[in-house]
């Protein structure tokens, strides 16, 4: 049976914090509150880890703040979508709140890939685990992934599934303040730095992307199957999603400001691109070569002489667009 999802609490995108140092400096004194060696342990591999694991969220679950509840609409189906993947969304101290969901992203993933096992290559670079040391130069202490043998592999499927997109959200949320922080070096060194940086989140955010599709492709048809009416919206999407709706609109307004034409804008792009090639490769690995994405089936129910869009011809147009955004605006 599938193990019941843990709800995740995020801030509303709108108001996420400027500088990705606040976020850091919250997660900072959140590791200086837990038992000591705790969350140490709750990352390590074997079976005292699992207690250990259980018992920081426990211990969590009442000491992290949780905000107010808040609920939007935009874009349309919002609300859904955060349903469908156990998302709450709440007011309050935003740097806070993020860092207190990447804690329990943290905890939430390394329990999935311990119990679960990878399909994914391993990952030098901690890019899935090592989110807290890059924020805050805490050491880490991620365990290795191990093959994929789940006792269940079509309920962990369900699960890599929810827990994966969980992570990918917290991440889209860091990958927009890094993008806000490009705008706040003052001399070059510092400008750099930021450019680094965010090319380091782009490419964990990527990594994310990745961990949420990571299963068999033969176990993704029952969990399409979950993605459809009337569980949720037809044409379900992550399109939906508020917080790649919220990125996308910071490219276009740090576009219009200018920054990217200063900032290596080479370099911008190609951080970027690493995001939208980890999308092509999902939609690739569950036959969206040849098949279509949910909404695209749901489109092609209209009226028109239009040629179905393949799920794979549909992200790389998207691709195309976004990065279309980080070009330098020649008409200014």
């Amino acid at each position: 049976m599938p193990r019941s999802p843990s709800v995740l609490t995020l801030p509303l995108p709108t108001d996420l914090p400027a500088t990705a140092t606040r976020v850091g400096a919250q997660l900072a004194l959140l590791h200086e509150g837990f038992p000591p060696g705790l969350y140490t342990a709750a990352m390590q591999d074997g079976t005292p880890a699992a207690a250990a694991r259980a018992g920081l969220l426990a211990w969590s679950s009442g000491r992290l703040g949780q905000g107010e509840p808040a609920e939007g609409s935009r874009p349309a189906g919002s609300d859904i979508h955060d349903r469908f993947f156990s998302v709450r969304r709440a007011t309050g101290d935003s740097a806070a709140l993020l860092a207190a969901a990447l804690v329990v992203s943290d905890l939430l993933v390394r329990d999935d890939i311990a119990r679960n096992g990878s399909t994914l290559d391993e990952d030098p670079d901690d890019l899935l685990l090592g989110v807290g040391t890059f924020l805050t130069g805490l050491p880490s202490p991620a365990g290795k992934h191990t093959r994929w043998q789940p006792a269940d592999p079509a309920a962990a499927a369900q699960e890599r599934w929810l827990v994966g997109h969980q992570r990918f959200f917290v991440m889209l949320q860091l990958l927009i303040v890094a993008m806000r922080d490009l705008d706040h070096g003052t001399t070059a060194h510092e400008e750099e730095a930021l450019v680094r940086a965010f090319g380091w989140i782009c490419r964990s955010t990527a990594a994310s992307m990745r961990y949420a599709a990571d299963f068999p492709p033969d176990l993704y048809g029952p969990v399409r199957d979950t993605m459809t009416p009337p569980t949720v919206n037809a044409g379900f999407s992550g399109l939906q999603t508020r917080d790649h709706h919220a990125l996308v609109n910071c490219m276009r307004q740090s576009r219009s400001s200018g920054v990217f034409d200063r900032l290596a804008p080479a370099s911008v792009t190609a951080a970027v691109q690493h995001l939208y090639d980890a999308h092509v490769w999902v939609c690739d690995r569950f036959g969206g070569a040849t098949d279509q994405s949910l909404l695209m089936a749901q489109n092609a129910q209209q009226p028109g002489p239009q040629r179905p869009e393949t799920g794979v011809e549909a992200a790389e147009r998207l691709a195309r667009q976004r990065l279309g955004y980080l070009a330098p605006d020649t008409a200014r």
